[in-house]
Parts: structure tokens; sequence; C-alpha cells
């Protein structure tokens, strides 16, 4: 059975997601919702915001290839930013 909320659209074409949902679905500020617009219909979809972008963007490069083991960039980048540091 279909649960039906009823919001308004402000002024500048923002909505408020209905407590209920937030809680029920654990929206929290900086969660990505991305609308998939099929004919006269809307679907919204959650991203949660990693908690910790770093470890996202680790496995993330872990996926890519590129000839590198994402441990080994990382060494790399480490190592430019040390050359590139004036040395006193």
């Amino acid at each position: 059975m279909a649960t039906i909320y009823k919001t308004k659209v402000g002024k500048q074409g923002r909505i408020v997601l209905p407590r209920d949902i937030r809680d029920a679905f654990g929206v929290d500020p900086g969660d990505e919702v991305t609308i998939i617009v099929k004919g006269r219909e809307l679907t919204l979809r959650l991203q949660k915001a990693p908690e910790d972008p770093l470890e996202d963007l680790t496995k993330l490069a872990d996926t890519v290839s590129i000839g590198l083991p994402a441990k080994k960039l990382k060494e790399r980048a480490d190592e430019e930013r040390q050359r590139a540091f004036p040395k006193r």
C-alpha cells in the first residue's frame, strides 16, 4: 500500500521532504537526491553522503584501471607534494 504525502513547492522551486520520510530513509543535510523524469512522472532516488569522502575516493580509485593501484598513486602524490614544497 502506498503512502501519499503532500507538500508545496517554494518560490525558488524547493520542496521539503516531510519529517516522516526523512526519518524513515535517514535523510541528512548533504545527501543527494537524483530526480528521474519519465513522461509526467518524477522518481526521487536518495544517495547518502559518504561519512568519509577520502575513503570513498580510495575505494573508487581501486576500481579505476590506470596502471597503478590507489595506494601507489597516493604515495606518488605525496612524493610530488614533498618535492614541490620549498626546503628550508
